[in-house]
């Protein structure tokens, strides 16, 4: 009768193992939406405001390693009241391959940390008293972050990522190095069907 309870025991912590892992295993599909570079600063007739949002779309290459594109869209504007009143606006669109790591665990809380790197198209216009100017650029932004992702379903996370970026063009919207907190959530939908809900 013992060796029967250890056996059912052993078969129900392998059990949960499995279905806390399923999320993240080989052959997994995901797609996601983060929000981050939010500003707003507004000191006399100074006022700035940025923003940030990346759709992305990946795979499991392995279990618990996942590659993918995000295509990150900022906007920034800045108005100032020195020397020639003027509005700047630049937006920029990214296209950014990205590797993911989730250490692995048998809880819905899980931890990950985050690589990314690719191009940025920069489109600057700039708005002072007597003129307009125009202007564009590519340049290269990369991030490193470390993140949480909490399973709210069995195929839903809710995600923090906080990462340092840097962009090598003059941009605002997505900063020259800056620290960031991303917002978001994934949808997973394993290969094969839906996932189970992890045990707390």
């Amino acid at each position: 009768m013992l060796k029967t309870y250890c056996l059912l025991a052993l078969g129900f912590i392998v059990c949960t193992a499995n279905t806390a892992l399923s999320q993240t295993t080989k052959g997994t599909r995901v797609l996601g939406l983060s929000a981050g570079n939010i500003t707003y600063q507004k000191n006399g007739g100074y006022r700035q405001i940025s923003g940030q949002l990346s759709p992305s779309i990946g795979t499991f290459v392995a279990n618990n390693v996942a590659l993918g594109i995000a295509v990150p869209v900022g906007y920034s504007s800045v108005k100032s009241p020195y020397g020639p009143r003027n509005i700047q606006r630049n937006l920029e669109l990214g296209l950014l391959p990205w590797l993911r790591y989730y250490l692995p665990s048998t809880s819905p809380h899980r931890l990950f940390g985050e690589l990314s790197a690719g191009g940025v198209l920069n489109s600057y216009r700039t708005k002072a008293d007597s003129y307009t100017y125009k202007n564009s650029s590519v340049s290269l932004l990369a991030s490193l972050g470390v993140g949480y992702s909490y399973f709210i379903t069995p195929n839903v996370g809710l995600e923090a990522l906080a990462k340092y970026a840097t962009n090598s063009g003059n941009s605002t919207a997505f900063g020259k190095g800056y620290f960031d907190i991303n917002l978001g959530f994934r949808v997973y939908l394993p290969k094969g069907g839906a996932a189970t809900v992890p045990a707390e």
